[in-house]
């Protein structure tokens, strides 16, 4: 007879990486399955894999930059804890589009390993970025909501009238 924790080891033990990351030696060796409160600018503005695709994927699995290759953040899903710093992200990517959407979750460990860039990239220090490096087929925007008022999200937040 099994029970729901064997399951879950079951399907823990099945969690494998896109082919790729063994290339270039992703994720770091202390990245760690974390369940984080997360927030990510959508680019459709959708909850669909489109707007929850790694740097590397969404660039056409091609490298733009030199160095990229070397980078671990190249192969990750950004994600941000603070609302804020997802916002001043939104507003700056040329490739996020007003009227954006931010959506709001968690980096559940079902779907990856996660790894605060601040504790691996020195001189990160300012944002709440995470990198998040998703096992194969993961669909963690099945775990977000799409924020439809972001101006009003933040005042309530400011005020303390959501439950964070």
């Amino acid at each position: 007879m099994t029970n729901d924790k064997d399951e879950y080891n079951k399907d823990r033990i099945e969690r494998i990486f896109p082919d790729y990351f063994n290339q270039y030696n992703i994720p770091p060796e202390n990245a760690r399955e974390e369940s984080l409160e997360a927030y990510r600018a959508c680019k459709t503005n959708r909850l669909e894999r489109e707007s929850f695709l790694p740097s590397y994927e969404e660039n056409g699995c091609q490298f733009i930059e030199e160095g990229e290759e070397e980078d671990p953040s190249t192969f990750s899903l950004s994600v941000y804890e603070k609302p804020r710093d997802v916002r001043r992200f939104a507003i700056v990517n040329s490739t996020i589009r007003p009227p954006y959407k931010i959506a709001k979750g968690r980096t559940y460990p079902v779907h990856g390993v996660v790894l605060r860039t601040r504790e691996y990239k020195q001189g990160y220090k300012k944002s709440s970025h995470i990198d998040w490096w998703l096992y194969k087929d993961a669909e963690p925007y099945r775990d977000f909501e799409l924020i439809e008022d972001f101006k009003q999200f933040m005042e309530d937040r400011k005020r303390g009238e959501t439950n964070e």
